[in-house]
């Protein structure tokens, strides 16, 4: 008896468009394995999988938008770090602890914003408390 053509139509719609892709060898040889597994070409089996099966997607962390009041502070801190940046480099003094005044001022606003409490409260809560700690 002659072995049978394979259907390359799906009730009333035949199966007339083709699509390449490239794999590796080791995804190759694990799509072989699992067509010959559940009996079927490689190319109907990964037909199957296109159609019903699930893709998992990798996406990358969403931005998250501050509120326009907590950038202004950011944006405040960073002009004042920056002129004591500037000072440092000229060689001019610089009132002893004014950066970590900046830097403690920078973690309090952090703070304030529950998105980056949740994400960052515990380690900035830290830094907090040592520059707490450290003379002004």
């Amino acid at each position: 008896m002659a072995r049978p053509t394979p259907s390359h139509s799906r009730g009333d719609e035949s199966r007339s468009e083709v699509i390449t892709t490239r794999v590796t060898r080791a995804e190759r040889v694990r799509l072989e394995q699992r067509a010959a597994a559940a009996g079927m070409t490689v190319s109907a089996y990964a037909a199957q999988v296109l159609a019903r099966g699930q893709v998992t997607v990798e996406t990358r962390p969403r931005s998250v938008a501050l509120p326009p009041d907590l950038v202004a502070e950011f944006k405040r801190i960073g002009v004042n770090i920056n002129q004591i940046a500037h000072a440092l480099n000229a060689h001019k003094r610089v009132a002893e602890g004014q950066l970590a005044a900046e830097f403690a001022d920078f973690m309090r606003v952090l703070l304030k914003d529950d998105y980056l409490k949740r994400k960052g409260g515990a380690v900035a809560s830290a830094l907090l408390k040592s520059a707490s700690r450290s003379p002004r």
